[in-house]
C-alpha cells in the first residue's frame, strides 16, 4: 500500500501544498484551517519526514527543556503538557533535570548548542545565565525567569498571585500572617509573589511574619522546627500561612498536623502552583493556580517564530493570570 503524501493531505483538506507544509513546520495557519489539515493527517495516517525537514532546515527537530526538578506536581504537569504541545508540532522533547547547578546546566547548554538542537525551553533558578552569553547561539525561550533582553520572558503574574492569596487569607478569617519561603540566589518569581503578599497585608495593617529556610538540603526540617517553636500549650500565633510554593505550604500543613491536628481547622494555607499529584487526585491544599496550558502553549509559540526566523521584539515579556483554587472544590 502506498504511503499517504503531503500531496494527499493537501487534497484531502482542500489547502495547497506549502498549506500543509507552513501547518507541519509550526508556521502561522488559520485555526479552521489547522483542524482540517490535521484531521485529513489523522485519515491518512500520514507521518510527516522530519529527516527531510532537518536537512532543510540545517537543524533538527529537538527541542532541549530544562528544570530544577521534574519531582513536585508542577513541574511534572509542566513536563507533561511541554511535551505533548512539542508533538504536536512535530518536534521531540529531551527532558533534562538541572537540580539549579549552573555547571551542570552549562554543561546542558553547550550540549544543546554543538547538536545544533532547535531550541532550549528553561525554568532555570541557577546563575549560569548571568555568565553564558548562550542566547547569541541558541534559540532559548525562559520561562518565569528574566535572563537577557534577547530571550523572551513567559511568566504568570507573581506580583498579582501574591496579593490574591493575601485577599483569600483575609476572606477566609485569617487575621495574623506567616509567609514561609527560601533563601535565593538571585531574584526570582518567588521574591515577587513575596513582595505583592507583603504589599497587601500591609496595605489592610495586619501584622506579618516572614520565615526564609535556607539552601540546605535540610529546608524541610527548618520548616517543621519553626512552626514547632512557635507552638506552646496548644497555641499557635498565626491563623493565616502563605506558602510562595505548594511544597512548603505542604510541609507546613504535615508539620501543624504532628503537633496539634485540630491546627488544620484554625490555620488556613495557601500555597502557589496549584497543580495536583495526577489528572483526577485531589488538591492538597488551596493554592494560586499557575496557567500551565498557557505557559506551554505562548513558550512554544515563540520558540516557533525564532525558529522560523520571524522577529521578536526585545525584552518580550508575557505575563499570564493566575486563579485560586480552594481544597472545597476537590469533589
Amino acid at each position: 500500500m502506498k504511503k499517504p503524501t503531503m500531496n494527499d493531505v493537501a487534497k484531502a483538506a482542500g489547502v495547497g501544498r506549502g498549506t500543509v507544509s507552513n501547518y507541519i513546520n509550526g508556521l502561522n495557519v488559520r485555526s479552521e484551517t489547522k483542524k482540517r489539515i490535521q484531521l485529513a493527517i489523522d485519515d491518512l495516517g500520514y507521518i510527516p519526514n522530519l529527516q527531510a525537514r532537518e536537512l532543510k532546515t540545517s537543524k533538527n527537530s529537538t527541542v532541549v527543556l530544562i528544570v530544577p526538578t521534574s519531582w513536585t506536581p508542577f513541574f511534572s504537569e509542566l513536563v507533561y503538557k511541554m511535551q505533548i504541545e512539542l508533538n504536536s508540532h512535530g518536534y521531540k522533547m529531551i527532558l533534562t533535570n538541572s537540580q539549579n547547578d549552573s555547571e551542570e546546566e552549562e554543561e546542558i547548554l553547550k550540549m544543546a548548542s554543538l547538536n545544533q538542537v532547535s531550541g532550549v525551553i528553561t525554568m532555570s533558578y541557577s546563575d549560569v545565565y548571568n555568565f553564558l552569553n548562550i542566547d547569541k547561539r541558541l534559540n532559548l525561550v525562559s520561562i518565569e525567569r528574566y535572563v537577557s533582553e534577547n530571550v523572551p520572558l513567559i511568566t504568570s503574574d507573581n506580583y498579582a498571585g501574591g496579593q490574591l492569596a493575601a485577599k483569600k487569607l483575609i476572606e477566609m478569617g485569617s487575621k495574623r500572617f506567616l509567609l514561609l519561603r527560601r533563601e535565593v540566589t538571585h531574584h526570582n518569581a518567588t521574591d515577587v509573589r513575596t513582595q505583592g503578599f507583603k504589599d497587601y497585608i500591609t496595605s489592610k495593617h495586619y501584622p506579618l511574619d516572614i520565615f526564609e529556610a535556607t539552601l540546605q538540603p535540610s529546608y524541610r526540617e527548618e520548616y517543621s522546627e519553626y512552626l514547632k517553636s512557635h507552638y506552646s500549650n496548644g497555641v499557635f500565633p498565626f491563623d493565616g500561612i502563605f506558602a510562595v510554593t505548594d511544597e512548603y505550604g505542604q510541609i507546613a500543613q504535615q508539620a501543624l498536623a504532628k503537633l496539634d491536628i485540630n491546627l488544620l481547622k484554625k490555620v488556613h494555607i495557601v500555597g502557589f502552583d496549584g497543580s495536583r499529584i495526577s489528572r483526577d487526585s485531589p488538591l492538597m491544599i488551596s493554592s494560586i493556580r499557575q496557567p500551565v496550558d498557557e505557559i506551554v502553549k505562548e513558550s512554544v509559540a515563540v520558540l516557533l517564530k525564532k525558529n522560523n526566523g520571524m522577529p521578536i521584539q526585545k525584552n518580550y515579556k508575557k505575563v499570564l493570570p493566575v486563579t485560586f483554587v480552594d481544597t472545597k472544590n476537590n469533589f
